[in-house]
């Protein structure tokens, strides 16, 4: 076979790229939204205003989820078992294999700002190739964070893949959003499939638990700490949850107004949106499903939080852009009104 490429679907999440690729891939299944509404519902981020790191938490689940088929190999085992990486990832998509790796942005055109110029690793899904034209499929945020699957050529993507670790060098260049640290990425090897019947014990499709969805929607409300829930795979996170991001946030855009934080992080207002986002999908996939358990859902105010987030989100970008910091005080009189309007829900 000269061409193949496996199929993805525009994911509903797109922040960061480890959650992103993987909603690519599974976003296409009706299997998975059981599994996607009874989650992704509480909210993270750490204890700095200068880097929040907000995300929808638990994140960066693929190794245990029930709809995911996962294989992983560290990246020393597959430089000596398969010297190869085009021929290893060729053999992956004839197995309808998604390969997700690290990646060096500097050695692929596509990432116009750090081409030839700086050295930035990043998480990349290749979902295909092309042997005529010596070129993989790869799947990330290539151009303006647009998420889009475009072609790369062979030669390019083995030297972005080997340099990252000739350039492991734990460095983070904050003016250019350039890390590069491993430990901060994906360091191994991912190879996935969808797999509607889940690897546990059981071997049965997942569905809705409407029991967690309650159970994750009161500890987003009281902003408990939903990482002690998850112990039996690493340690309890001592962060921010819940509706208490929200001070957090206002934290940071006072930080920017006094000029302890150079700069605005507007992926962290982006989740917050997309969370938004989510909420009013999960209520309408609830709605849509007439469960007794929610006979009347607050869709009219969900859309309109939803719709000042995205404002919030929007006026962060304004920022970036124009430094006026007129924005930012209006960007923290919308985030305090909108947390008043959600605890009220």
């Amino acid at each position: 076979m000269s061409e193949k490429m496996l199929p993805i679907r525009d994911p509903i999440l797109k922040t960061f790229p480890q959650q992103t690729n993987m909603m690519a891939i599974l976003s296409m299944y009706e299997d998975f939204y059981p599994w996607f509404y009874s989650n992704f519902i509480q909210l993270k981020c750490s204890n700095r205003p200068y880097a929040l790191d907000l995300l929808i938490y638990p994140d960066n689940i693929q190794r245990v989820m029930p709809l995911v088929e996962y294989q992983c190999l560290t990246r020393r085992t597959l430089g000596q078992w398969f010297p190869d990486v085009i021929g290893f990832i060729i053999r992956c998509i004839d197995d309808d294999l998604y390969f997700h790796a690290t990646v060096n942005s500097y050695y692929i055109s596509l990432y116009e700002y750090h081409y030839q110029k700086y050295h930035r690793f990043h998480e990349i899904l290749i979902i295909g190739y092309d042997l005529d034209a010596k070129i993989l499929y790869g799947a990330d945020f290539f151009h303006n964070g647009q998420y889009a699957c475009k072609p790369i050529p062979f030669a390019d993507f083995e030297a972005a893949y080997v340099s990252v670790d000739e350039q492991n060098n734990g460095r983070f260049d904050i003016a250019h959003s350039a890390s590069t640290d491993l430990n901060n990425h994906l360091s191994q090897i991912e190879l996935m499939r969808f797999n509607p019947r889940s690897h546990w014990h059981t071997k049965v499709p997942y569905r809705l638990d409407i029991g967690n969805i309650v159970d994750l929607l009161g500890d987003y409300l009281h902003s408990s700490n939903t990482s002690r829930k998850y112990t039996v795979f690493e340690n309890a996170a001592d962060e921010n949850y819940g509706l208490s991001v929200y001070d957090w946030l206002i934290k940071h855009a006072e930080s920017i107004l006094s000029g302890s934080t150079p700069y605005c992080d507007v992926r962290s207002f982006h989740i917050l949106y997309e969370h938004k986002k989510c909420m009013v999908l999960r209520m309408k996939y609830l709605l849509g499903l007439k469960l007794e358990q929610f006979p009347e859902l607050p869709m009219d105010s969900l859309i309109h939080v939803e719709a000042n987030a995205l404002t919030i989100r929007n006026q962060a970008i304004k920022y970036s852009f124009s430094k006026d910091k007129k924005i930012i005080a209006k960007l923290i009189s919308d985030l305090q009104e909108m947390a008043l309007v959600e605890k009220k829900l």
